[in-house]
């Protein structure tokens, strides 16, 4: 019997599974965040586990060190940088491991050559979004093979994700992303009356064409000049399209009325001031920030793109647009800024349907049977 298919039959029959992580980066970000709290939560189920980022080690991997996970940074930059698969490799081979868990594209690709090489027995592949990228959908088609199972977050990525690449339907699994149980509700004059001041408006996410930060500032200058003048957008995160953004608010003058506030940390803080959520993103799996903002009672105005519909569902639990259409997404923020009575009743329905249907703890029990029985198999 070959070293690896004796190792791997070893670690079949211990008392305690392992499992190795694997990302594209652990800088602040929804599936970066998902991918901690999973980490953690397996840890927590009986799984030795350990983390290794494709690029640098980021701001995450504190959380990860503080539960007792291991972090290793492979300093590795883009998909063609070729050194990222030996020193994957070489990780793998040094510490054996009964699971490898991977998130994001190229960490995804990657895995499965790394993997297979070092005679990984079950490699799992995470879906975060429904990803249509010439480049994304060939790299797994080249390598699913190797993929012994995928992992969505939510059905509609899993369906989207399984006919661009041409997966049969039971090799992959929906499993939702989750909150924090019983999180402290926003005070009500956050999230349904503004006595004083104006309506905030809030983003949160990276400053790029995925996230769409553009189609929000389009649709805050389509609203009427009186709401206009009682409302503010601010803007938390960076990305590639800050410069844009900022020309656009100097061209049309709304520097007093739009905040680019850069990367935040107490994103809880600006939902307990915000009137609002806007998620106007082209494309997506399923936003954490939506989630968070239903389980603290803020407001969510959003497209109707991806895994969203699956969770918010317009005219009960918030407002959904049609995706890149700015007018109506300002019809949307309008009715929402000026109907108190519609956010107070929505976002409570939210607050019902987020506390049943989406918790970490489920999220987390999800991932550890499925990973428990593939590892049989």
């Amino acid at each position: 019997m070959k070293d690896a298919e004796l190792n791997a039959s070893t670690r079949m029959f211990d008392s305690k599974p392992s499992i190795t992580l694997c990302i594209t980066e652990l800088d602040v970000g929804g599936a970066e965040k998902a991918f901690v709290r999973i980490a953690i939560g397996l840890k927590n189920q009986g799984w030795s586990v350990r983390v290794i980022s494709l690029r640098d080690a980021g701001v995450m991997a504190e959380d990860l060190n503080s539960a007792g996970i291991d972090v290793v940074a492979l300093r590795g930059h883009s998909l063609a940088d070729v050194r990222i698969f030996w020193r994957l490799w070489s990780q793998l081979k040094r510490f054996p491991t009964d699971v490898l868990l991977t998130f994001l594209y190229q960490a995804n690709f990657y895995g499965r050559l790394a993997g297979r090489a070092a005679g990984i027995p079950t490699i799992v592949s995470g879906i975060r979004v429904a990803d249509r990228r010439w480049i994304v959908t060939a790299s797994d088609q080249m390598t699913k093979c190797w993929t012994k199972h995928y992992v969505a977050v939510s059905r509609h990525v899993a369906d989207v994700h399984a006919k661009l690449c041409r997966i049969d339907a039971d090799r992959i699994t929906a499993i939702y992303n989750g909150v924090d149980a019983q999180p402290a509700p926003l005070p009500q004059a956050a999230s349904a009356k503004k006595p004083v001041g104006r309506h905030v408006i809030l983003f949160v996410g990276r400053l790029t064409t995925q996230k769409n930060p553009l189609l929000l500032l389009n649709a805050f200058r389509g609203l009427r000049p009186e709401l206009q003048e009682s409302a503010e957008v601010c803007l938390a995160g960076e990305g590639p399209l800050r410069p844009q953004l900022e020309q656009r608010i100097h061209r049309w003058q709304l520097s007093d009325r739009v905040r680019l506030l850069g990367q935040v940390s107490d994103v809880p803080a600006l939902m307990r001031d915000a009137t609002i959520l806007a998620v106007p993103s082209n494309w997506e799996g399923l936003p954490n920030v939506i989630l968070e903002a239903m389980a603290v009672g803020l407001p969510v105005v959003a497209t109707a793109i991806d895994g969203v519909p699956e969770v918010l569902e317009d005219g009960v639990t918030g407002w959904l647009t049609p995706n890149g259409d700015a007018k109506a997404f300002s019809l949307a923020i309008s009715e929402a800024l000026t109907q108190p009575d519609a956010r107070r009743s929505r976002s409570d329905a939210a607050q019902v349907v987020v506390t049943e249907r989406f918790s970490w703890d489920t999220a987390i029990s999800e991932y550890d049977q499925l990973l428990r029985r593939l590892r049989q198999i």
